[in-house]
C-alpha cells in the first residue's frame, strides 16, 4: 500500500511537473472547428497555440501542454485565416469627397477580417508614404492589415486613368507636370498619385527598377486605353513594354499584374509574360475564344476578377435598401450612404440585360478557368463606388461560389491563393505552425453558405484578438 501510494504521489509530481514546464504561449484558441481552405479534409475542432504573433501549433488537444497567457473558448464556432484583398485603393476620397479616407478605409478592412490587402496604386500609396504607414502600425500607432504595395501604378501619358477618370482640377495639374518634365524617361506624379507615366519599353525598365529595388510586392501595368465608356482613343501599352516589366521584375520575384478591359489586352498580357490580370473580361457580345482559359492555364496566368464590383455596381443602384441592411450599415457614414443613394447612380450603374447577359458570361469564364486548373486571386478594387473596404471582399468570394466554385475554393482565392501570388505562401495564408497568427472567428459554418464569411465574432492579426469596436471606419 506505501508502495502505491508513493507510486501516485511520484506520477501526480510528474504531471504538476509538466504542467509547470510546459511551453509559454500568448494566446491559445481551444474547441474551435478549424477549416484550412488548403487542405480537402475535413473541418475539425483542433486548439491553436500563439507565441510572438505566430502560430507554434495547430491540432486537436493542445490545451494542457502550454502555458497561455490568455485562453479563448472558440467552441461552437468557426475558424478560418485571415482574408487578403489582393486588389484595393484608398485615399482616394471615396468615403468623402476630397478626403484622405487612409485610416477609415485600412479600419474597415480590419473590421470585415481582411489581415492582408495588395494596394495597387492610388492616392496616398507612393513608397514613402507605404513605409510611413507601414511603421505607423507596427508601432501600434494605427490600426490595418497586413500591407502590400506597388509603390506606383504605371499608365501611358494621356491614357487611363489619368485622362479618363481623374477629375479636371486633377488633369490640368498632371498636364503642367508633364509639360515641365524632361522629354526621356518616367514621369513620377507622386505624391500627386501614386502613378508613373511610361511611354517606351526603356521607361518601363527605369520604373520597374526603382519600385523593385525599393521592395514593391508586385508591378502594375495600366495596358488599357480605358474602359469602352470613354472611348478607344488613349495610348494602349505594347506587349514589347509588358515584356520590359517582366524582365526587369524577374530578379525580385514580383509579379507582373495587368490592369485590362479588353480581350485585345488580355493577348498583349499573355504576348508580354505577365503574370496575370486584375480584371476579368469577356466580350460584350457572345462567348470567349473556345482555348482562351487552356491557354491561361497552359501559360500559369492568374486572374483577380473583381467580378462582384461589376456585379455591385447594378446591385445597388437597383436597391438601395442594401446600404441600409447589416452588418454593413454599421460602417457607413450618412454623407456616404447619401451620395451612393443619389438618383444619378442609379442612372449610372442601374443593371440592363445586356449587362445581366455580361456577367453571366464572367461566370462561366471563372468556372471553367477553375475547373481547368487556373489559379482566381480575390481582389474588390475598392476605391470605386460601392466597393465598401473589407465587405466587399466577402461579395467577390460569393460571387465565385455563384459562378460554381466550392466554398472551399472561394476560401481559397482569399488566403492561400493570394499568398503565393507575392511569393509569401510561407508567412501568412494559412493556419499552420511557423505561420504569422492572422485568424477570423465565425459564428457559423462558410461551408454551408459562403455568406457565413460575415458572421464575424472575432478578429486576430498578428496574435493578436482586435478591438473592432474601436477601429476608426467612417
Amino acid at each position: 500500500m506505501r508502495l502505491f501510494i508513493l507510486t501516485a504521489l511520484m506520477l501526480l509530481a510528474a504531471c504538476d511537473d509538466v504542467a509547470e514546464t510546459g511551453e509559454d504561449a500568448d494566446l491559445l484558441i481551444t474547441g474551435g472547428v478549424v477549416i484550412h481552405p488548403d487542405r480537402k479534409t475535413a473541418p475539425r475542432i483542433e486548439d491553436i497555440v500563439i507565441a510572438n504573433g505566430k502560430i507554434i501549433a495547430a491540432g486537436p488537444d493542445l490545451d494542457d501542454r502550454y502555458n497561455a497567457k490568455k485562453i479563448y473558448d472558440a467552441q461552437g464556432r468557426y475558424i478560418i485565416p485571415g482574408l487578403a484583398d489582393m486588389h484595393s485603393h484608398f485615399g482616394n476620397g471615396i468615403l468623402a469627397s476630397g478626403e484622405d479616407d487612409t485610416t477609415e478605409v485600412l479600419g474597415r478592412h480590419l473590421f470585415f477580417g481582411n489581415t492582408t490587402i495588395l494596394n495597387l496604386g492610388s492616392s496616398q500609396a507612393w513608397p514613402d508614404r507605404i513605409d510611413d504607414l507601414r511603421a505607423r502600425m507596427n508601432a501600434g500607432e494605427l490600426s490595418g492589415p497586413r500591407l502590400l504595395a506597388v509603390g506606383s501604378l504605371m499608365t501611358m501619358t494621356g491614357s487611363h486613368p489619368t485622362t479618363t477618370i481623374y477629375s479636371a482640377e486633377l488633369q490640368d495639374k498632371i498636364a503642367e507636370i508633364v509639360a515641365q518634365a524632361p522629354e526621356d524617361g518616367p514621369i513620377d506624379l507622386a505624391p500627386l498619385r501614386a502613378t508613373t507615366l511610361v511611354d517606351t519599353p526603356d521607361d518601363v525598365r527605369t520604373e520597374v527598377a526603382r519600385v523593385a529595388a525599393w521592395g514593391a510586392d508586385a508591378i502594375k501595368l495600366t495596358v488599357e486605353s480605358g474602359p469602352s465608356k470613354f472611348g478607344d482613343n488613349h495610348p494602349q501599352m505594347t506587349p514589347a513594354m509588358i515584356a520590359a516589366a517582366v524582365e526587369m521584375a524577374a530578379p525580385y520575384e514580383s509579379p507582373v499584374l495587368c490592369h485590362i478591359s479588353s480581350l485585345d489586352e488580355l493577348e498583349a498580357c499573355l504576348t508580354g509574360g505577365a503574370a496575370g490580370v486584375v480584371h476579368v473580361v469577356t466580350p460584350e457580345e457572345g462567348e470567349l475564344p473556345d482555348d482562351l482559359e487552356q491557354r491561361m492555364v497552359d501559360e500559369g496566368f492568374i486572374v483577380i476578377p473583381t467580378a462582384a464590383m461589376f456585379e455591385g455596381w447594378a446591385k445597388y443602384a437597383d436597391n438601395m435598401d442594401l446600404l441600409s441592411e447589416p452588418p454593413l450599415d454599421a460602417v457607413l457614414s450618412e454623407s456616404e450612404r447619401g451620395w451612393l443613394s443619389a438618383p444619378v447612380m442609379k442612372e449610372m450603374f442601374g443593371s440592363t440585360p445586356e449587362w445581366n447577359a455580361t456577367l453571366d458570361r464572367v461566370r462561366t469564364h471563372l468556372k471553367k478557368f477553375n475547373d481547368l486548373g487556373g489559379v482566381i486571386i480575390a481582389g474588390t478594387d475598392t476605391g470605386n463606388p460601392y466597393r465598401f473596404a473589407g465587405y466587399a471582399l466577402h461579395e467577390e468570394i460569393a460571387f465565385y461560389v455563384s459562378a460554381g466554385l466550392s466554398e472551399r475554393e472561394a476560401l481559397a482565392t482569399a488566403t492561400t491563393n493570394a499568398a503565393r501570388l507575392v511569393g509569401e505562401e510561407g508567412e501568412w495564408g494559412a493556419i499552420k505552425p511557423g505561420l504569422v497568427a492572422d485568424l477570423v472567428v465565425l459564428e457559423k459554418n462558410p461551408l454551408d453558405d459562403i455568406a457565413n464569411t460575415l458572421s464575424i465574432i472575432e478578429v486576430v492579426r498578428n496574435g493578436r484578438i482586435v478591438d473592432r469596436t474601436s477601429l476608426p471606419l467612417n
